[in-house]
């Protein structure tokens, strides 16, 4: 007997087939996934367009995805380069379509996870000290939540991309041996931040009850923006400057010796750069 086509699927493939962003980010957003505001369609129609001038499959990105990618993202549609801001908010958007499409099953690995930033991206904004990190998460911790509390310790211990904060299921977590699946690698975890997600772990029932809650998102955050607010919130109540979830991820580049495979990278040459660019060792940056 064959199995009848998922109609929100078709429909979204026939959009990324046909380039239609308005039908795409409408029908995500109809079924769960980021609102379809004007900013995001803004951010995104740039890719969209040259995509569908060179024939780039976007569901499934070529061999050669980021080196186009790069391209397109830093320049604008007349050839003049694109700010940094806008730079950062276009792959900011395409993120954010990618974590709603994986939602849909339409993709099981981020294109993007290996995406090394380019340098309008990284700008020079410095990273945030280790006292103001620690500063965070103590007020974390002095509030309660739990839930912000682990999330900030995956950002700043292991690199942990927020939209795989925002993604990651109970059955990715193995607390008997410590490792977190990731969408291209398994990563062995820190006790700190181990005790962080037993401690959620112990409010769904504990892990003799894993499987029965194994489909749940760990985290409760339904959009990186409701991420960034608790952030946010959390930062004023520890009355330092806000800590963007970007930079509180390149920290953990910066602050720990992390392998590949724990930092979430499966490309050795990109988590190198990303780790020089976290440490200021690239040839070029202060």
């Amino acid at each position: 007997m064959t199995a009848t086509p998922d109609p929100v699927a078709l429909t979204l493939t026939q959009a990324l087939r046909t380039y239609d962003l308005d039908t795409l980010l409408n029908t995500l957003a109809a079924h769960g996934g980021a609102r379809a505001t004007k900013q995001r369609r803004a951010n995104l129609v740039r890719v969209f367009r040259a995509a569908e001038g060179e024939h780039v499959n976007l569901l499934m990105p070529p061999d050669d995805f980021h080196p186009w990618l790069r391209r397109t993202l830093t320049t604008n549609e007349n050839g003049t380069p694109a700010k940094p801001n806008s730079v950062v908010s276009r792959l900011s958007a395409l993120r954010t379509l990618y974590r709603d499409l994986r939602a849909q099953g339409l993709l099981h690995t981020d294109p993007l996870l290996d995406y090394a930033a380019p340098s309008g991206e990284t700008g020079k904004t410095p990273l945030p000290t280790r006292a103001d990190i620690d500063a965070l998460i103590a007020e974390a911790r002095a509030q309660k939540d739990d839930a912000l509390t682990a999330a900030l310790l995956l950002l700043t211990h292991h690199a942990v991309q927020v939209t795989e904060i925002l993604a990651v299921r109970w059955s990715a977590y193995q607390p008997d041996s410590g490792v977190l699946l990731r969408h291209r690698t398994a990563t062995r975890l820190d006790d700190m931040t181990l005790r962080a997600l037993d401690a959620l772990l112990a409010q769904q029932g504990g892990p003799m009850q894993l499987e029965t809650f194994s489909g749940r998102r760990i985290f409760p955050y339904d959009s990186q923006d409701a991420l960034r607010l608790r952030i946010f919130q959390t930062c004023q109540r520890a009355g330092i400057a806000f800590l963007p979830p970007s930079g509180l991820r390149r920290s953990a580049l910066r602050d720990y010796p992390l392998q590949a495979a724990d930092a979430g990278f499966s490309n050795p040459l990109a988590f190198e750069r990303a780790v020089s660019l976290a440490r200021g060792t690239l040839p070029g940056t202060p």
